[in-house]
């Protein structure tokens, strides 16, 4: 992909050296991540692979495949407070059964992954320059990040589980984020990327703390990204707060907007800290009626997401 043809601003484009690993400050709720996303709509499977590091250099992986295609119970490997060399970086980075290797920066990436039950061996390519949250005007919301980027892709490869081989060569994600993780201070929040296609790419994340909504996102088609201004988000959801069905409308700095309709393939709660769950839904989307590929993640106070689940009818 040519990022030179894309009309982006540059404030919006992330530095290649954030796809390195970065100096943390020390603290309980600092932390370095990376996820690899893939959903298999045709195979009715969802997957995650998930790296991280903290400030003393202890890392973790873990590796999630879930959906009908799957079964009634998702497959989930992890392992966490590996201590890793600190030179250790991202273009050859290695924890548990994951191994990254970076090709250009911001750019191209492999990815594997071994485990006991799953493989994954994966080639992303972006489509379109990554995101920088620290490029909208009031920043990355602390919260969540020191900073962070948002890249869509092509990807390439192969899952593999309980022996099944599932070659794939569609669309995927990943982010990478490092600093604070503050989940307690979050009281909600909705985060989508989809692609429909290697020409479009749209991301959002509506964090509410404290009662504020926070607004994050980019729209990438007819060849130019642009910052998401608003998001009207409406879903349907089961006893558990999953979502079944999503609509979304996103208006950017220009005035182009993106009507979206969603419907989950697979949902996974995924506790990714004492009170907080983050429900990660692999979706079959349509944008403006074009249809396409995603993910919708909606997070809940632990307490509020017990108490909703049980509940009488």
């Amino acid at each position: 992909m040519n990022f030179d043809q894309i009309q982006v601003e540059k404030r919006l484009v992330s530095d290649p050296q954030d796809d390195e690993r970065h100096v943390l400050r020390p603290s309980a709720v600092t932390k370095e991540s990376i996820p690899y996303m893939i959903v298999l709509p045709e195979e009715q499977i969802t997957c995650f692979v998930y790296t991280w590091v903290t400030p003393d250099s202890k890392a973790g992986a873990a590796c999630c495949v879930y959906g009908p295609g799957i079964g009634p119970d998702a497959i989930f490997e992890k392992v966490d407070g590996i201590e890793v060399p600190r030179e250790m970086g991202f273009r050859d980075w290695q924890v548990g059964g994951v191994h990254v290797r970076q090709g250009e920066p911001l750019r191209t990436v492999d990815m594997t992954y071994v485990g006991k039950r799953v493989s994954v061996d994966l080639h992303f390519e972006g489509i379109h320059p990554p995101y920088n949250y620290a490029g909208h005007p009031q920043g990355c919301p602390s919260i969540v990040a020191d900073n962070r980027f948002e890249q869509s892709g092509t990807i390439t490869g192969t899952l593999t589980v309980d022996g099944r081989r599932i070659p794939f060569n569609t669309t995927g994600h990943r982010d990478h984020s490092w600093g604070s993780r503050e989940w307690g201070a979050i009281q909600h929040w909705k985060w989508l990327q989809g692609q429909a296609g290697p020409d479009f790419s749209v991301h959002f994340f509506d964090i509410m703390v404290a009662g504020r909504n926070h607004i994050r996102g980019y729209i990438y088609k007819d060849g130019k990204m642009t910052e998401v201004t608003s998001v009207d988000c409406e879903f349907e959801h089961d006893g558990t707060l999953s979502p079944t069905t999503m609509t979304a409308v996103l208006r950017d700095a220009e005035g182009r907007s993106v009507n979206i309709r969603g419907t989950k393939i697979a949902s996974y709660p995924f506790l990714i800290g004492p009170q907080t769950i983050n429900i990660q839904s692999g979706m079959s989307y349509t944008f403006d009626g074009k249809p396409g590929v995603g993910w919708f993640e909606l997070s809940w106070p632990k307490s509020y997401h017990e108490y909703m689940s049980n509940r009488p009818a």
